[in-house]
C-alpha cells in the first residue's frame, strides 16, 4: 500500500478513542504508535508449515524506541505504566500500531497473531475485544483474521479463560493461548477449543509420549498447534516426525 493510502488509515482511526494524535508515519513507511515519550513500531515473525516452510500466519512483536531511539524492550516499556487505565491505552495501541503495518502490506493475509497484555484482561471484567473491535473494522480489516494471544498466566486457569475467549469470539476474532505444560494443553482444548494453541517444546516433559496425544486431541478439536521458540533442527526433526504442521523461531 503507498505512503498516502497508510496516511489515510490513521486520518480514519484519528477519531478512534485511544488511538487520536497517537499514530504517525514514519521514514521508512511504517507507522509507529507514540506513547508518552516512546515510539512503538512493528516487527512480524512468520509461523511456517513444516512440511513446505510456507508462511502460515505472522506474529506481532512490538519494537519500542525511547526519545533519542534508544531500544527498549516492550517489558521495559509496561513496567513504566502504573495506571491500569494507562496499559490498557498502549496495549490497544500496540496492536493498533501491528494491525496497519500488516495489512497494509501488498497481497498480506491473516492470520495475524497479536498479544494481550495480562493487566488489560484484569483491568477489564468484560466485553474484551469490543473497542479493539471497532478499530480494526474502522481500518475495513475482519476481525476473524487476527488471532489475539492470551498471556502465559491467563492461560493457566481454563475456568477465567473461557470468559475471555467467549468474549473475544463474541467480538469477531480468533483466540490464541499459551499453556505452560501439556496438562494445561489439554484442558483448553478440551473445554474451550481455542482457535490456536502455541506451546513451548521445552517446557514439556516426555514430550515424544505428550506431543503426538496432544496432537490428535487437537486435531479433533480443529485446534492448530504452533510450536513456538524453536532453534534446534533435532527439535524441528522430532515435530516432523510426532506430525506436527506449524512452527514459530526465534
Amino acid at each position: 500500500m503507498a505512503y498516502p493510502a497508510i496516511q489515510r488509515l490513521i486520518e480514519t482511526l484519528a477519531v478512534q478513542p485511544g488511538a487520536h494524535g497517537a499514530l504517525k508515519l514514519g521514514a521508512d513507511g511504517m507507522v509507529v504508535g507514540r506513547f508518552r515519550q516512546f515510539e512503538v513500531g512493528s516487527h512480524f515473525q512468520p509461523v511456517v508449515r513444516l512440511d513446505t516452510g510456507a508462511a502460515a500466519g505472522h506474529d506481532a512483536y512490538a519494537r519500542p524506541q525511547a526519545a533519542g531511539g534508544a531500544a527498549v524492550s516492550p517489558l521495559m516499556l509496561f513496567s513504566q505504566v502504573a495506571d491500569d487505565a494507562d496499559v490498557v491505552q498502549l496495549d490497544r495501541l500496540c496492536r493498533l500500531v501491528h494491525t496497519v503495518n500488516y495489512f497494509s502490506r501488498p497481497g498480506a493475509e491473516g492470520p495475524l497473531l497479536l498479544r494481550v497484555h495480562g493487566r488489560l484482561l484484569a483491568a477489564i471484567t468484560q466485553d474484551h475485544g469490543t473497542a479493539f473491535g471497532r478499530m480494526v473494522e474502522a481500518l475495513g480489516v475482519q476481525p476473524a483474521s487476527i488471532v489475539l494471544q492470551l498471556p502465559a498466566e491467563t492461560s493457566r486457569d481454563v475456568l477465567p479463560a473461557g470468559i475471555v475467549i467467549g468474549n473475544y469470539r463474541r467480538a469477531g476474532f480468533k483466540v490464541g493461548v499459551n499453556p505452560g505444560s501439556a496438562d494445561e494443553a489439554r484442558s483448553l482444548i478440551r473445554l474451550h477449543a481455542p482457535d490456536v494453541v502455541k506451546l513451548d517444546l521445552r517446557t514439556l516433559a516426555e514430550p515424544e509420549r505428550h506431543v503426538p496425544d496432544l496432537l490428535a486431541l487437537a486435531h479433533r478439536s480443529s485446534v492448530q498447534v504452533i510450536f513456538k521458540c524453536l532453534e534446534d533442527p533435532a527439535a524441528l526433526a522430532a515435530l516432523r516426525g510426532w506430525g506436527a504442521e506449524f512452527a514459530q523461531g526465534r
